[in-house]
């Protein structure tokens, strides 16, 4: 059984895992080390196959295997109930987990995609993957179409983060998983409170008008919040604003 590597921060009772996305790895959330209440919480920021400190864990990187990963931290870290953080890809591992486990209290869902993924036209979805898997100015791209605010120093630093936090197969894998996985039928049955949080500078398919048309009519529980000084890495971004509202999500359950 693959036990998932993490950075665990924190010694408080209540318990929290928190997991990342696609072009980067639970390093994105340093900037908010210095304001986790550290006395109240435990936080065990975790990374996927092929990413971080579990980058030599090879799988099938899909969305069952992720979720089931996860679930298998829970068990070996004898958590009896956790809340999870999700961000961006990682927010469909984090739905299919709440499917799969009862331990799981709450969901604060970070810039996320709905279990229905991202939906694309058959050559569109093609020429993305064949993009990503010939490892050639993808992440470039994107880095440039969500960075339109900010220097050059940043889209160095995220570029530098896409192409070194993880192996090219999880990449292109995790990639798939998203453009081709849909089990938005069987979220009706998650059972715990969703907290989103999206940013006001975001890609336009994560501004707060499309993520509630995503999840109206599907999810029982959510609610969503605006960091309107972010894009798709308020964690980065407003650490301050980030680290304060999880941890208010959080103390409301």
């Amino acid at each position: 059984m693959t036990i998932l590597n993490y950075k665990k921060i924190g010694t408080g009772d209540i318990p929290i895992i928190v997991l990342h996305e696609l072009m980067g790895s639970c390093a994105n959330y340093e900037s908010i080390f210095p304001y986790l209440d550290t006395t109240k919480f435990t936080y065990y920021f975790t990374d996927l196959r092929g990413y971080g400190l579990s980058k030599d864990y090879k799988g099938e990187y899909s969305c069952n295997e992720a979720s089931n990963d996860v679930k298998n931290l829970i068990t070996h870290l004898n958590l009896s109930s956790v809340h999870i953080i999700a961000h961006s890809m990682s927010t469909m591992i984090a739905q299919k987990l709440a499917l799969l486990d009862t331990r799981v209290k709450q969901l604060i869902l970070i810039t996320p995609i709905s279990a229905a993924g991202i939906k694309m036209k058959p050559d569109a979805q093609a020429k993305l993957l064949e993009s990503m898997k010939k490892n050639e100015n993808l992440i470039e791209h994107v880095v440039e179409s969500a960075s339109k605010r900010y220097n050059q120093a940043w889209k160095d630093y995220r570029i530098k983060m896409g192409y070194e936090a993880s192996t090219l197969e999880a990449r292109t894998g995790y990639m798939t998983m998203y453009l081709t996985t849909d089990f938005i039928e069987e979220v009706k049955d998650i059972k715990v409170p969703i907290k989103i949080i999206v940013g006001h500078h975001d890609l336009p398919a994560f501004h707060k008008n499309n993520v509630k048309k995503q999840f109206d009519g599907y999810y029982n529980d959510f609610e969503i919040i605006e960091c309107m000084e972010a894009g798709h890495y308020p964690m980065i971004e407003c650490p301050i604003y980030f680290a304060t509202k999880v941890e208010e999500f959080v103390l409301k359950i």
